[in-house]
């Protein structure tokens, strides 16, 4: 027995020193593979490449772009940087503000309506601040209070494509009991030294302003454009654009066809801003969608002395509680330019600015890992509209005396939808949740699409109102990107003691009237070139301003663009 226990016990040793050699053997093997032949970073997580020095990889810097034409490039300079001029521009300004061009959602048909005649004064305004202008361009009427300027080339718009430039000249309404909130009058457009206020002056009469002011110089100046510059000022931007926003792209369509334009600049909801201890120019290179959901209820009437369990007004409150108790999720995805902004910030911010538990998420993120995708948006929850479908219950009706049960009900939602989303998922949301209430209490229910006019007394129906699906993400990779990076590089400066402005891509969380310009180009951008500050100057709300001090510069900027965008066509 203890003869063989000996032999087992030899065998066994050899068979581990025998083990133990071949594990050597593949360990070493494996490491001179490893050495002699990398992992591809493609292959795991990119963990460094959202660190500091990575700038080679991301968010790729353009130099300054300084135009060609030093002669014309001077002249506008010197203007912009004489007093004389400051004070020129901030009264043309200033004036356009007392012009209150508001636009109300009941308007009429133009033509119709009397309200509309207010256009006429700022058209008849801005031809007599700009006698220059209208001797030089061709001016043409879109549904009559649609302006659009066009400066032609000496290069046929088949070679060179013209450059658009966009603004609008209707402002939301001021409502006569907040006039006393106004630290000045809406429309005094009064300057204190240091800020012009007024309704407008932001949004969008300053965009509106610098860019005409921009023509004016470059004209002044003896330049020639080979390529066609246009601009295009509509009058109800504030209400959907239906009135003149689509007739003037329709016009423009009919003039250079699908894919017609270089590039259409029109104003943003950012311009350039410090996030993370970092100035950031912020282009916006795309739009959230837009819905406005209609949900109407109606039953029996009857006396309050007898109510029902659930009147229409009750189960519509339900509605509004299940609404708002299932947002939408959100998630931080690579199709949305604010994926592109994280980014930028990531590898260009300091980096104990820039949250470390972002940066490997981040890279997760990136290889479409939803989960990660999901904690970035909860961890940029301040920013979260930006990552996710938004919904407000915007309004609510029902009932019309206190001792008679209600017969009908209803209320609208406003949406803003997320980059990754459509509207019939969005509809497809709101009939999962209404269409289950409607159950519970025994109504017919009909959906979006439907006729909604069937006899049943007990019923909840539901309706889109203006749906539009979010807008197409424009290129980064274009020359009419890096022509117009460039300028800002070259025009505009970082804030603070930062020593230099970053450009990112950035989501645009409004609509503007680009949405009916999507077949003219693929290159839009949404760009004030400006520091917007509290609450974007106050733009709907009271005390709208701007700063003087940067105002009187933009028309520096939009005039190097069309110089920029000038120097690369190519004969």
């Amino acid at each position: 027995m203890t003869e063989h226990t000996s032999a087992r016990q030899d065998k066994s040793s050899r068979s581990y020193w025998l083990m133990y050699g071949a594990l050597l053997i593949g360990l070493a093997t494996a490491f001179i593979t490893l050495f002699n032949n990398p992992i591809q970073s493609s292959s795991l997580p990119k963990l460094d490449v959202y660190g500091p020095g990575a700038e080679s990889e991301l968010c790729q810097q353009v130099p300054k772009l300084s135009p060609k034409n030093k002669k014309v490039e001077q002249f506008v300079r010197e203007r912009v940087d004489s007093t004389e001029y400051h004070q020129e521009i901030i009264n043309k300004l200033s004036g356009i503000i007392q012009i209150p061009s508001e636009s109300y959602d009941d308007l009429g048909p133009i033509g119709e309506d009397d309200r509309w005649n207010i256009f006429f004064q700022v058209e008849d305004y801005i031809k007599a601040s700009y006698p220059t202008v209208f001797q030089t361009v061709k001016l043409d009427h879109a549904n009559k209070h649609g302006l659009i300027l066009t400066w032609e080339g000496s290069v046929p718009p088949s070679t060179a494509k013209p450059i658009l430039m966009l603004a609008h000249q209707d402002v939301v309404p001021v409502l006569s009991e907040n006039v006393k909130d106004w630290a000045h009058p809406p429309y005094d457009g009064h300057y204190d030294g240091e800020i012009i206020w007024g309704r407008g002056a932001t949004d969008d009469k300053g965009y509106l302003i610098s860019i005409i002011e921009s023509m004016d110089l470059l004209i002044k100046s003896g330049f020639k454009p080979k390529r066609t510059v246009v601009l295009a000022f509509g009058c109800d931007e504030e209400i959907s654009g239906e009135n003149c926003g689509r007739p003037i792209s329709d016009f423009l369509h009919k003039q250079y066809g699908d894919d017609g334009i270089y590039l259409i600049m029109d104003e943003g909801s950012t311009g350039i801003q410090r996030e993370f201890d970092q100035s950031f120019a912020m282009v916006s290179v795309a739009e959230k969608g837009y819905l406005d959901v209609g949900i109407n209820l109606s039953s029996t009437g009857g006396h309050a002395s007898n109510p029902p369990d659930h009147n229409v007004i009750g189960i519509l409150s339900e509605i509004v509680v299940a609404i708002e108790s299932n947002p939408f999720p959100g998630a931080v995805t690579p199709k949305n330019p604010m994926f592109r902004f994280l980014e930028c910030a990531a590898v260009h911010a300091p980096v104990s600015s820039f949250p470390m538990a972002v940066r490997p998420k981040l890279s997760m993120a990136a290889q479409g890992d939803s989960v990660s995708q999901e904690q970035l948006a909860q961890t940029l929850d301040d920013m979260r509209y930006y990552f996710k479908t938004s919904q407000s219950v915007g309004k609510i009706h029902g009932g019309v005396k206190i001792n008679a049960i209600p017969e009908t009900a209803s209320t609208l939602v406003n949406l803003r939808l997320a980059v990754e989303t459509s509207i019939a998922q969005v509809e497809a949301h709101y009939e999962s949740l209404v269409g289950f209430i409607a159950q519970k209490h025994g109504m017919l229910f009909e959906g979006f699409h439907s006729s909604c006019n069937s006899s049943e007394k007990r019923k909840i129906c539901l309706f889109g109102i203006d749906a539009l699906e979010p807008a197409p993400v424009s290129p980064v990779d274009t020359e009419s990107f890096r022509v117009l990076s460039g300028t800002i590089k070259n025009v505009l400066k970082p804030l603070g003691t930062d020593n230099e402005l970053v450009v990112t891509p950035y989501l645009m969380p409004a609509n503007t009237d680009t949405k009916f310009f999507w077949a003219l180009t693929k290159n839009i951008y949404r760009f004030t070139p400006v520091n917007l500050v509290h609450n974007l100057n106050r733009a709907h709300t009271t005390d709208e301003f701007i700063r003087a001090d940067e105002f009187v510069r933009e028309p520096l900027f939009f005039a190097s663009l069309i110089l920029n965008a000038d120097d690369v066509v190519t004969l």
